[in-house]
Formats: C-alpha cells, sequence, structure tokens
C-alpha cells in the first residue's frame, strides 16, 4: 500500500507541535456549534473537530474552538487563523474556487427552510413573495431565495443579519415577516424563542445545503486525514461500533485495520478506536446533537445511513 506521506504533512506537524486543533465555528448555532451553560461548546460541528482531535492527538478535549460569523469563516481558514473549518457550510463551488478551500465532506445535507408565525396562516414558501425575509449574511441563504423566487416572477426583500442571534431578534421582534436559513438550524433556533409553539418551520425546502467542514488548500494530506477520520466515525456506525463497544473487545473490522491505515496515514495506531471511543460513531453524534438526545428530535432523513434511506456511507476501509 502506498503511503500518502510522500506529500506533505506540514498542517499534520503543526498540529502535534501545538498540541491542539485551531477549528472555526459559529457563534452559537444548537445543534451545530454553541457553548452549554458550562462554557463547553456541542453540536454535531464540535464534535468533527472532536473527533479529528482525538484521531491525530489522542485526546478530543484538544481543540481550541474559534467563533465565525458567515463573513468571517472562509477569510479565517485563508489566512490560516484556523486548522480546520467547521462552521454549517454549505459545500459551493464559490467557496472552493474563490476562497482556497477544499470541503473534505458531507456532514450534514439539509436545505434552505422557513421560519415563519404560526398565526400568519403561510403553508407555503410561494405566499411570502414580496415580503422581508430575513437571513445570516455570507451565507447562501440569499442566493437560494432569488433561485426560488425568480420563476415564479417574484422577489422578496432579503435583510442581512451578521449571526443567528441577530437573524432570531429580528425573527422575534417582527423586523422580518421570515426568517430562512437552514433546516436543522431553523429546528433548534426556533427553541429558543419566548414561545416556540407560536412558530413553524415550513416543511418545504427550496435549496439543497450539503454541509461540512473544510480545509484550506495546499495540504493534500490533512485534507485525506480530516476526510477518512469522518468517514471512519460513518463506517463505525454501519459496523455497529459505538464508543461503549470500543473498549469491550468487539469483533471489529475497522479496529483490525486501524494499525495499517494509521501507519499509511501518519496517524497513531489507535486513531479510530480513539475517535469513536471518545466521541462516538456519527449516529451517537447526530443523537447527541439533533435527535432525542438533544431533545430536538430532528429526523435522521438524509443524513440517515443508505441501508436504511438516507445518503451516509463511508468509502472502503481497504
Amino acid at each position: 500500500m502506498t503511503s500518502v506521506l510522500t506529500s506533505t504533512t506540514a498542517r499534520l506537524d503543526r498540529v502535534r507541535r501545538h498540541g491542539a486543533v485551531r477549528a472555526g465555528v459559529s457563534t452559537g448555532i444548537r445543534g451545530l456549534s454553541a457553548p452549554d451553560t458550562d462554557g463547553r461548546w456541542q453540536g454535531l460541528d464540535v464534535d468533527t473537530a472532536r473527533a479529528v482531535a482525538a484521531a491525530v492527538l489522542g485526546d478530543a478535549n484538544a481543540v481550541e474552538f474559534v467563533p465565525l460569523t458567515p463573513d468571517q469563516r472562509m477569510p479565517a481558514l485563508a489566512g490560516d487563523d484556523i486548522d480546520l473549518l467547521t462552521c454549517n457550510a454549505t459545500w459551493t463551488v464559490s467557496r472552493e474556487a474563490g476562497f482556497g478551500a477544499t470541503f473534505v465532506a458531507t456532514t450534514c445535507y439539509d436545505g434552505g427552510a422557513f421560519l415563519v408565525p404560526r398565526s400568519a396562516g403561510v403553508t407555503a414558501a410561494a405566499q411570502l413573495a414580496g415580503r422581508r425575509i430575513g437571513v445570516l449574511g455570507g451565507t447562501s441563504s440569499a442566493a437560494s431565495l432569488a433561485r426560488y423566487y425568480a420563476p415564479l416572477g417574484a422577489e422578496v426583500e432579503v435583510v442581512p443579519y451578521p449571526d443567528a442571534a441577530d437573524a432570531l431578534v429580528g425573527y422575534r421582534d417582527g423586523a422580518v415577516d421570515a426568517y430562512v436559513c437552514d433546516g436543522v438550524v431553523l429546528a433548534a433556533e426556533k427553541t429558543r424563542l419566548p414561545d416556540p409553539d407560536a412558530h413553524v418551520v415550513l416543511p418545504e425546502l427550496i435549496s439543497r445545503e450539503p454541509m461540512g467542514p473544510a480545509v484550506a488548500d495546499g495540504d493534500s494530506h490533512w485534507l485525506k486525514t480530516v476526510r477518512w477520520i469522518i468517514f471512519a466515525l460513518i463506517a463505525a456506525e454501519e459496523e455497529g461500533l459505538t464508543s461503549a463497544t470500543v473498549g469491550q473487545g468487539a469483533a471489529s473490522a475497522l479496529l483490525d485495520a486501524q494499525a495499517h491505515l494509521g501507519d499509511t496515514l501518519g496517524l497513531p495506531r489507535t486513531w479510530i478506536g480513539d475517535a469513536v471511543g471518545q466521541v462516538g460513531n456519527y449516529g451517537e453524534v447526530y443523537d447527541r446533537s439533533f435527535g432525542a438526545a438533544s431533545g430536538l428530535d430532528v429526523p435522521r432523513g438524509l443524513n440517515d445511513l443508505w441501508t436504511r434511506g438516507g445518503l451516509m456511507y463511508a468509502p472502503p476501509f481497504a
């Protein structure tokens, strides 16, 4: 087997010397990346960074979280302020071509949705033509709105906000008629409103939003390292390997292969066990972030395994 170590390992070496992964996250979006009441960051994007730290450094807590607004996140990656961007960013050609970034994998398949007051009686996005719609500045939401309403011969007034907290306040105070963002984001943000049941996320999606972590161009080894760590979490769920069973000696093709794969990637020979044991498999991460364990109960849908009708699967570990 040919080792990828023939390419530069500059980023991996820097992370090891620094002793932590610098991860760009949101300024606070429940389910993806937000601090809890004790200041501990939680969410799917957070656990992605923690899995990388566990696999590379042996410690899931060896992460320095850097909160970024949507307008700040791609420049931070391009400017070498972070090692990894895991900040509910949608994988787009403009971000890869315009900011020198490469998206690693999709960790959350979603789409643009609308949050509206239940009292407004809105049941379809078309009914919001001509209205004021709040979005997060620096995201793909404004472009998605334009693409959706153009065939209808309609427009909306887009009101950009710098971060999710400001957008929710604007929506709550009636400055906009609806708030458009990723569906999983809105499901979580709705719970922050004084009366969550007075609001509804429309089931209609107006865009495809494959979200996942990104790394800066120029270090293919770091790209492959992060990518296969994420795939390991997905493959672990496919195999039935969990954080509870890693240390119990259960039969596992993944754990049997991790030593020589670690040698190939330049990672510790326990990298898969470290990541899954400390963070969990993909299903465990999703459940903590959006499932029953989170209190949000967002169905997995496209984020389920391919064997259950979703889009999640890992390439072969061979």
